[in-house]
């Protein structure tokens, strides 16, 4: 049986990420990620093993330099709680405007996350995403 309360707090907590991704804003990053311990988060362009290299390399070096417009939608969202701990995935669509050029960015995706939850509330602690094969 599905608990539709934790689906839809999931589909709320991926709505929060894509805003922060798309606003490059590293206070709402901050209170999306587990802020002591390890996190880790893979993606195309590197591997980040702490929440200050997650701001610093991916929302601030590769999301902030790169783009001057960021849109994050994702879809198709699958969750699943395991006591204190969620594993999501989901696919997702990628619009930016490059900051170099202005040449419209499309790109699409696939994307894990592990959360923990916490006194605050769920804390991602890993992400992987990567790019979807060209068809």
């Amino acid at each position: 049986m599905e608990n539709t309360t934790f689906t839809q707090a999931m589909e709320t907590f991926v709505q929060t990420y894509a805003r922060s991704v798309n606003t490059c804003h590293i206070d709402l990053a901050k209170s999306l990620w587990k802020q002591d311990g390890a996190v880790s988060f893979i993606h195309p362009l590197g591997y980040e093993h702490s929440f200050a290299e997650v701001a610093q390399h991916f929302y601030l070096d590769t999301m902030g330099v790169l783009f001057s417009k960021r849109e994050l939608i994702p879809k198709h969202l699958r969750c699943a709680q395991y006591g204190d701990t969620a594993v999501l995935e989901f696919e997702w669509d990628f619009y930016a405007t490059a900051r170099k050029d202005g040449s419209v960015v499309h790109t699409q995706g696939r994307e894990s996350q592990v959360l923990v939850r916490e006194d605050e509330g769920w804390k991602i602690v890993h992400i992987h995403y990567s790019p979807l094969p060209e068809p």
